[in-house]
């Protein structure tokens, strides 16, 4: 099913980059040089998304501006959406994206007469910008990334849907990195950046929060307040239902079968793509380049059992994509990767 849909994802793809030259200039910016305000940010507990859809308006839009994963892309109108989770392989993701020469949302740099635009969707007012621009109505770009899904659907409408797509990480081993990471993102600024973590043992660091609750995943998913809106079952069920119908799901566990997946279904193997992407897959999904290498986080230690509590709900929502990827693996049987069926 997913290969009968190659030629329609092709001829789009195609229309999008004549469109592009047609209409705009569009430049390749390197993602070094994008603003601050980064994806990591929005793992700020201090982090909202003020203006954005919630409850029954975001419902709406989750099912009028999000394609069913069920059914081919057989639209032309409809545009893949990486949903960037952050600590999660979504760095690799856009840097392999951006080596075989789509069009993304990271190395949009607009020109229109006397305005010059360089395209961010990592926050909401990134996002409402593309919205004006119509990026999206426009088809500008061959992929967008963005860690704010509920505020990245007011740029999709019924006619133009977003294909969702995603890696999932343990959240234990995504906070523990996280950890890790704090400690060097001198680039990140504050919020992020805390230097002084390398002096706090993680054990002592994660037990000062072990009474808390922080589902990151499920918060961000549902747009709710993260400091003030506590997690329940109702809401681990409709983010269940989100993953289940709207997003393929990758696993960060199984991170080359995942990018071919992907690559598949949005018909990313084209001929087109095919020269640059055993150097792309090699330095950036293979040998994992971005990666800040820590000591991992034994199952049943004490910083395991306080992460235990703390992402209690995310953690069942990560069990449950981990369900999803092995049930999902019927839309690709007898697809090959790498000269062997999948």
């Amino acid at each position: 099913m997913v290969m009968e849909q190659n030629e329609i994802r092709q001829n789009r793809a195609g229309k999008r980059v004549f469109g592009i030259l047609a209409m705009l200039t569009v430049t390749a910016v390197s993602v070094l040089d994008l603003p601050v305000s980064t994806t990591i940010r929005c793992l700020s507990r201090r982090a909202k998304m003020t203006g954005v859809a919630k409850g029954a308006a975001l419902d709406e839009l989750f099912q009028a501006n999000l394609g069913d994963i069920i059914n081919p892309m057989i639209k032309e109108n409809d545009t893949p959406l990486y949903l960037h989770i952050p600590k999660a392989g979504g760095t690799a993701v856009i840097d392999y994206y951006r080596c075989l020469g789509l069009v993304t949302s990271e190395n949009l740099y607009i020109s229109e007469g006397r305005s010059h635009i360089m395209l961010e969707t990592h926050s909401v007012e990134g996002i409402h910008q593309a919205k004006d621009l119509e990026i999206v109505q426009r088809g500008l770009a061959d992929v967008i990334f963005t860690p704010l899904l509920p505020a990245a659907m007011e740029m999709f409408d019924s006619n133009h849907q977003a294909r969702v797509f995603a890696l999932f990480r343990h959240p234990i081993d995504r906070e523990v990195s996280l950890y890790y990471y704090r400690q060097i993102a001198d680039w990140e600024g504050d919020g992020v950046y805390a230097p002084e973590l390398a002096n706090t043992p993680i054990e002592t660091y994660f037990e000062q929060l072990k009474d808390r609750t922080d589902n990151f995943m499920i918060s961000v998913l549902l747009n709710k307040d993260r400091k003030t809106e506590s997690i329940t079952e109702e809401d681990l069920e409709y983010a269940k239902q989100i993953l289940r119908n709207k997003v393929l799901i990758g696993l960060t566990s199984n991170m080359e079968e995942s990018i071919q997946r992907f690559d598949t279904y949005f018909g990313w193997t084209a001929d087109g793509h095919d020269a640059n992407r055993p150097l792309c897959r090699a330095n950036f999904i293979t040998r994992k380049t971005n990666s800040n290498p820590h000591e991992p986080v034994e199952e049943g230690s004490l910083v395991w059992e306080y992460l235990s509590n703390i992402l209690y709900y995310d953690i069942q929502l990560y069990e449950y994509a981990v369900e999803l990827f092995e049930e999902q693996a019927h839309l690709f049987q007898g697809q090959e990767v790498e000269g062997e069926k999948l």
